[in-house]
């Protein structure tokens, strides 16, 4: 990979990672403002929580789960991925109709913010992925004998 190419790649990883970073500041601002909201109003709800797991060695996926109490088990859950649906950013408000008011309104506004932490997120790989297999055609190409061309004699 050319020397401009490896730049460029490296400040995507910068910036994927700086949006990363976000999103997790995101989720524990999510989780305070739940623990405040309980210790404000004593509601109890079901919690709808975040998660962000990597999927492969440059990427990583943001979504809710569904926390559902385990039989037997005081205070332990188990996280039920919510589906998002390929190809979307967004979650659809309907996703979250078990969260009772007023974590639901919470739960949606950072939905919003997530989504677009989603599509940047997304659009950043997209282009690492792009000028990562440009630059192997590239070096392919330039690889090449280009002497002369045949001629008949």
């Amino acid at each position: 990979m050319s020397k401009d190419a490896k730049t460029i790649v490296d400040l995507l990883d910068q910036q994927y990672e700086q949006v990363l970073i976000d999103a997790r500041r995101l989720v524990e601002r999510y989780v305070d403002s739940s623990m405040n909201l309980y210790k404000k109003t004593g509601v109890k709800s079901v919690v709808a929580a975040v998660s962000i797991k990597q999927t492969s060695p440059n990427a990583y996926s943001i979504y809710w789960c569904k926390l559902v109490p385990l039989q037997g088990q005081k205070n332990k859950f188990a996280p039920l991925t919510i589906p998002k649906g390929n190809g979307k950013h967004k979650y659809p408000a309907s996703s979250f109709e078990f969260v009772k008011s007023p974590y639901r309104l919470l739960v949606l506004q950072v939905e919003e913010r997530l989504a677009e932490i989603r599509s940047i997120a997304s659009e950043n790989r997209q282009l690492r992925r792009t000028l990562v297999a440009y630059e192997k055609k590239l070096s392919r190409y330039q690889a090449l004998d280009h002497g002369d061309l045949c001629s008949e004699e």
